[in-house]
């Protein structure tokens, strides 16, 4: 009797699982294609999608004589067996319907909500999810540079270096090496491994190819200073400044790099600077106390 109840349960949990499926397939093959005039030439495809998870409901009957003396563990493995097969056949289901997605206009569209959605998974940090969502974004275009960067930056977030840095250099063969953002993304894997000449040499490759951005001559001076080349960390900053004159964070390192190098009359004019632009700065009572030591 208690086989029966079991194997009862096993069939209903299938049949919601494949229930779960179908009923999200005309949901899923349907992203923005409908309106489209090669659907109607795609529908053989559906069918035969369709009659895979017939098949895999028709397994579960050859399955079940299996049994006959269940076991929880042997219950939980062959559910997820099946769970796995069908969200396997979901993927496909999903990934055939973006390659109806012909026009530009259509796909350019497609792409930005999947990456849409994936941003929002990176800001709740839902890395595998995010990853999968890309996936999507990948099997519409395969050269979409901003699928790539976001996918970089989930390895490096998940710290999967070696697949980020992999994404990244296939990133400067899509770019032939002339996205700034790129290199610097890889200056900064390289700096949270350790490998800070490297990160130095990248960063450079971000200034050379975008000598305004403020960040990366700001990353390149944080650089400078974990190598404890203080002269150069000073000047780099210096140029950064430069182009964000009333950046916080730029003359909060100014000042602490002046510190170090007690040079006390720079220090004390950087601080002036911060009063000035962020006079609620809670740093600003701590950098006093160390600059009038010294």
């Amino acid at each position: 009797m208690i086989d029966i109840i079991l194997i009862i349960l096993i069939i209903l949990s299938l049949a919601f699982i494949i229930w779960m499926v179908v009923r999200k397939f005309s949901r899923l093959i349907n992203v923005n294609v409908e309106h489209l005039p090669e659907v109607k030439n795609q529908r053989q495809k559906d069918i035969i999608l369709k009659s895979r998870l017939k098949r895999s409901w028709m397994g579960v009957f050859d399955k079940a004589k299996l049994f006959t003396n269940p076991t929880k563990s042997k219950i939980k493995d062959v559910l997820n067996q099946y769970y796995k097969k069908l969200k396997s056949i979901e993927k496909d289901i999903k990934r055939r319907g973006f390659e109806r997605l012909s026009s530009s206009v259509d796909r350019s569209k497609a792409i930005e909500e999947i990456l849409t959605t994936a941003k929002q998974q990176i800001n709740n940090e839902e890395y595998n999810q995010a990853e999968e969502t890309i996936l999507d974004a990948i099997a519409i275009d395969q050269h979409s540079i901003e699928a790539y960067k976001l996918l970089a930056e989930i390895y490096r977030l998940k710290k999967e270096y070696t697949q980020a840095k992999e994404t990244l250099e296939y990133l400067l063969r899509l770019t032939h090496t002339e996205d700034p953002d790129v290199y610097y993304s890889l200056a900064d894997i390289a700096k949270e491994r350790g490998n800070l000449k490297q990160a130095e040499e990248d960063y450079i490759k971000s200034i050379s190819l975008s000598d305004d951005n403020y960040l990366y001559l700001l990353s390149l001076a944080e650089v400078y200073m974990d190598l404890e080349e203080e002269e150069k960390a000073l000047e780099t900053a210096q140029k950064a400044l430069f182009l964000a004159p009333n950046n916080p964070k730029i003359l909060d390192f100014l000042i602490n790099i002046s510190i170090i190098m007690s040079d006390k009359e720079l220090a004390s004019d950087y601080l002036d600077k911060l009063k000035e632009v962020n006079p609620d700065n809670q740093k600003i009572t701590e950098f006093i106390e160390q600059i009038d030591n010294l």
